[in-house]
């Protein structure tokens, strides 16, 4: 595996993403320079699309 891998922890727990219904999977790439904040939208991101349903 690549040394430049981080793995990250998630606002929204499994158990919370296994419950709800009718999920579509969806995969998007955030790219940027290292601390440009790509960790911190993906997690603000990852509670809003929970908290509407997605």
């Amino acid at each position: 595996m690549s040394s430049n891998i981080v793995w990250h922890s998630h606002p929204v727990d499994q158990k919370t993403r296994a419950e709800q219904k009718f999920q579509r999977p969806l995969v998007i790439w955030f790219t940027g320079l290292s601390a440009s904040g790509k960790s911190t939208i993906a997690g603000a991101l990852e509670q809003i699309l929970t908290l509407q349903g997605y």
